[in-house]
Order: C-alpha cells, then structure tokens, then sequence
C-alpha cells in the first residue's frame, strides 16, 4: 500500500487549521476499501511516537469482539477496552516530560470490574493491577502500594453487602491512605465523581451509579462509557496544564494524538460518540482524534461537514461546530494517487526493468488512483515485465500468490463478501431494477430481490455505494469484477457474459434504446447503437449525443479478437456494406466514432 500523496504533516495541520472555542474536530477519513486509510493512521502515529503521546487501535481487532476468557459480560463493552488501550498507550514514558496518569479515569474504572457469583477475587485483583500501576509514575513504591490497594480491595469484598460498594468502599479507603503524589493524584481523580448526575456532590455515590450503569447495559451502560471517556478528556487536560502530570505543561510538547481505524465497529464508534459528546456538551480538549471509516458516512456522523484534505487544512475555511455531537466532527476524504504518483509507485516496484512508457498512464486511468490496487499491479508488473507481460490486463490476469491478481486484489477489497459469483453477474446491471431483473433470470431461484438488496447493502457499507447507471458504483471494482466475469464462474465464460448483455437488452428493449445499445456492443454486435447514433445525430444538442456516444461506448469488451482500432481508423471501411437506405458517408463515420470512443473509454 502506498500513500504517495499524504504526508503525515498534512492531517496534523488539520486541527492547527481550526481554532472554535470548542477545540479541534474530530477529523474523520472516510472512504472504501483500498484507499490509504488504515496506512495514513499508521504512518501518523509513527512521525509522532516520541514526540507526542499518541496512541493507535483498530476496532476490527479481535480483542474488542467479546470479553476476554473468564470475564462476564456484563462487566467488559468494546467501548471500555478500547478506552483502556487508548490510555495505556497514552501513558507511556516520553523523554523528559513523565508519564502521563490517569487517575479520574482509573478511579472511575475499579467498580467496573468483573463481579460474578464468586464475586471473582482473582479477576478483580488481576484488573485492579492493571487500573492502579497506570494511576502511578512508577517508582519502587509503586508495586508494593498497589498491591496493599488491592489487599484493601479484597478485605472489603469478604464482608457482606452489596459488591459495587464494597469496591467502592475498598478504592476510596486505599486512596486516602499515604501522602504519595500517587496517593494525591488518586483522591483528586475520585472527586472527580461527585459532579456525577443525582451523586449530590458525593464522590462515594457518584462511582456506585456509575458502575450501576455499567453493568446494567444497554442505554445505561453508554450513559457511564461516556463519563469514563470525559474523566479521561479530563485527565489528559490536567496533565497538560500540570494539575494530574508530574512536570508544568511547557515541559510537554504537541498534544495527544489518538488515532481510531476502523471507527464503524462497536468499539471507536462508542468512543467517537462519546467524545463528540462531551465536546458538544461544552467540554473542550486539545487531543488530536483522528479515525478511519470505511464508507462515506455513518449516522453517528449524520451533520459532520466534509472536506477535500486541501480544504481540511487550509486556514480560515469557514468550518465550526453546530448544536449536536456529529456537527463536532470533520469527514475528510484522502485524495487518489495522481498519476505521477502512480508512475513513482510503478517504477519504485520495478528497480532494475525498463518500464514500458505507456503503462503507468493506462494504470492510473485503469485504478484511478486507488493505492491499494496500484501496488498490487506495480508488484504484478515487478514479476511480469521481465516475461514480456506488459499491458494492464495481461498483469491483471497474471499469478499473484496462486490466484490472478485481479481476483487478489477483489479478495482484499470484498474480504468474505457472500455471494461473490452472483456479485460478479450483477456487475453488468445499471441499477436496482436491472439489477433484480437480472438476478430472476440468470441467477439461482431464491435470489432475486431480497439477494439484491443484501448486496447493495454490503457494498454500502465497504464504501462502494451504486453510482448513476451503476450498479456497482466504483469503476474499478466494476472493472474487476467484469473481469472475474469473463474468467471464471464455473461455466464456459463466453456463455456467462452472453447470458448477461443478452438479458439486460432484453429487458431495456425499445424503451431505453441506449442502455440496449450498450448491451448489445458488449456482445459484440454494433448495429444497433451506429443505427441509434446515426438517426439522432441530426436531431440532438452536440452534447446529448456525445454523451450517448459515451455512454454506449463504455460497454465492457471481453473478445480476444479486437478490431477495434482498425474500424476507428477506417481500415474496415471497404468491406463494410451500410444499410440500404442509409447515406454511406455518415453511417461509415458514426461506425468509426464509436468504435474509436469505445477502444479509448476501454480501461
């Protein structure tokens, strides 16, 4: 994967390019697939580890799927664990500046743990290790004062009454104890608490509703996710302006960077919503937050603003938050590869081998700058040029890892997509309705409709959504999978491609003569569509013809036996017989013009 185009230095001025009172968006990279994404945040967090505190996680992680091994559910979220990683990267050391603690958050954490019928002793010594040593800047004291907490911990779990008080109980009474700035930072943490809703001003009550929250799931459970996520906008702000750190705030540089891919999935969806909360609640921050989508929105980003990344950070752009969560939100889209980048990544790959002149170009208008499938043609023409395979389709078609590269490359971008074959098919329809028509005529019964829908969906959600005249809206996925359709299926190609144009001109007949046009070129068989162009051509705006021409002209070709170019430049002419009827001049032109157009429009 590459992202020629990005440099890390470009998102981080997005948030120097905004200054609301509210502080910085919440910069979201939205978009399918294949596009940079997740290497953008990985290439981010790599300029500024050792520079900032920054911390990186991707909600697709298996870790976030369910409680790890013996903890009960009702004690653990995604949106809990993704927090925890979040502030155990944050508080590693940095140069001269200390570590980062956290102790609003952690004092928060302790009566969130796992509790059970044996009121889970062991779990809940493990966990509050884990919770207490990073609420401490370490030390030779620190393991021997943790471990009299959780002694405390357990003492107050041996009593009779009601387990989240007992921890409670258990947490404040170790806090109080000892004069440590640990001990300090802790009580000052659980204070923190009796700003609590209904906790009237009660440190001890505001941490028992919050764990009753917790555990109780559902609405309840995301009502304390997000106080958890505040006390941590709280804890980082201190450590910043010298309240919760243990250095003054000139000491620390930049500001925290938080960096979530994959932000759909439960767990950085949770913790985006919650920021975007609290920011939209009036509490403001200075983390940078910057996440991956995949797709083009989400509702919990329904009112965010979008920009170009050129607009994101250009200063004075006109951007500030509105009254809701999303408003506090900024969907950035990463621009393509432009074509010398293509070139750079092509030759990058091919060191010692002349690279044909022509073939970056054809691969740029072929990917159109999607990275992911530039790399992976660079590295088949990396392999291939040396065998004299040198044209986009010949690298497409060849070897990757023991399948083509084209079917790699569709492997990477539907991973585990359901029903990939009748996807395949489908890629020759314009939209839902042809699409449906298709699917109950050359697809297995039980399909139709409902198996539309399904694909739609699925194509949405991996940032793929239809196009005008497209069923599968991105063109270069269209393309892979038109491909696919030629290669394989499980029958003769030929037939499956016929079987296809054949029925979707069918279905268009007289009453949509271009989409039939199209259809009917596809097979092969031009007469229609240079009869279509040749009668309107008269009678049409220059514009709407052209674009008819277009339109038609972008059929998929799939014969091995291409005379394309030789009728374009009218080499065929002679042994063309037009129409009776027709003048010859004209229909001999239009036969060149759309031969021509399609050879050039072919990717």
């Amino acid at each position: 994967m590459t992202t020629a185009t990005i440099q890390p230095h470009a998102l981080l001025d997005i948030p120097k390019a905004f200054h609301p009172p509210e502080g910085p968006p919440f910069v979201v990279l939205a978009g399918a697939r294949g596009l940079g994404r997740s290497t953008v945040l990985r290439e981010l967090r790599a300029a500024y580890r050792g520079r900032s505190p920054v911390a990186l996680i991707d909600g697709e992680e298996t870790r976030f799927d369910r409680p790890p091994p013996g903890r009960p559910p009702a004690s653990w979220s995604p949106a809990y664990e993704a927090l925890t990683v979040v502030a155990e990267q944050l508080a590693e050391p940095l140069g001269g500046a200390g570590r980062i603690t956290f102790p609003g958050w952690r004092a928060g954490c302790s009566p969130s743990r796992p509790v059970g019928g044996d009121r889970g002793l062991s779990r809940i010594c493990a966990e509050a290790e884990r919770v207490l040593l990073l609420s401490d800047t370490g030390g030779w004291l620190a393991g021997r004062w943790v471990g009299k907490a959780v002694a405390r911990l357990v003492s107050s779990l041996s009593d009779q009454g009601p387990v989240v008080e007992a921890i409670v109980e258990g947490a404040l009474e170790a806090f109080s104890e000892g004069m440590s700035s640990s001990h300090r930072r802790l009580r000052r943490g659980a204070v923190w608490y009796r700003d609590h809703p209904h906790a009237a001003g009660n440190p001890k009550l505001g941490m028992v509703l919050l764990s009753r929250h917790f555990h109780a799931g559902g609405d309840a459970r995301t009502h304390a996710e997000h106080h958890l996520v505040r006390a941590l906008l709280t804890d980082l702000d201190d450590a910043y302006a010298g309240g919760a750190g243990v250095v003054p705030r000139p000491q620390r540089t930049g500001r925290p960077v938080v960096l979530l891919d994959n932000v759909q999935e439960a767990a950085g969806r949770r913790l985006m919503e919650s920021v975007l909360r609290a920011r939209a609640d009036g509490q403001a921050d200075q983390v940078a937050f910057f996440a991956g989508l995949r797709g083009q929105g989400h509702p919990a980003l329904r009112n965010a603003a979008r920009r170009t990344l050129a607009e994101a950070t250009r200063t004075g752009n006109g951007w500030a938050p509105g009254g809701t969560p999303s408003s506090h939100a900024l969907l950035v889209s990463l621009p393509p590869l432009s074509a010398d980048d293509t070139r750079d990544v092509i030759e990058g790959a091919c060191p010692r081998q002349p690279v044909p002149a022509h073939l970056p170009s054809l691969v740029h208008r072929l990917t159109g700058g999607n990275p992911l499938g530039t790399a992976l043609i660079a590295e088949s023409a990396r392999r291939n040029l040396p065998r004299g395979l040198t044209g986009p389709a010949d690298l497409l078609l060849a070897d990757h890892a023991g399948s083509p590269t084209y079917q790699a490359l569709l492997d990477l971008l539907l991973p585990d997509v359901d029903h990939l074959d009748e996807l395949t098919v489908l890629a020759v329809a314009h939209d839902h309705d042809s699409a449906v028509a298709l699917a109950e005529s050359r697809l297995p019964s039980g399909f139709g409709a409902s198996g539309v829908r399904a694909l739609e969906g699925r194509l949405t959600a991996e940032g793929h959504p239809p196009a005008p005249d497209h069923f599968v809206g991105d063109p270069f996925l269209r393309t892979l999978l038109l491909l696919r359709l030629r290669h394989v299926n499980g029958h003769p190609a030929a037939t499956v491609w016929r079987d296809a144009h054949r029925a979707l001109a069918a279905h268009y007949g007289s009453a949509r003569p271009l989409h039939r046009a199209h259809h009917e070129l596809a097979l092969g068989e031009p007469d229609f569509a240079v009869s279509h162009l040749r009668e309107t051509l008269p009678a049409l705006d220059p514009h709407e013809w052209l674009a008819a021409l277009t339109f038609i002209a972008a059929a998929p070709h799939h014969s091995s036996d291409d005379h394309r170019a030789a009728i374009a430049v009218g080499r065929t002419d002679e042994s063309h017989r037009p129409p009776p009827g027709t003048d010859p001049g004209l229909h001999l032109r239009v036969r060149r013009a759309l031969h021509a157009t399609w050879y050039e429009a072919d990717p």
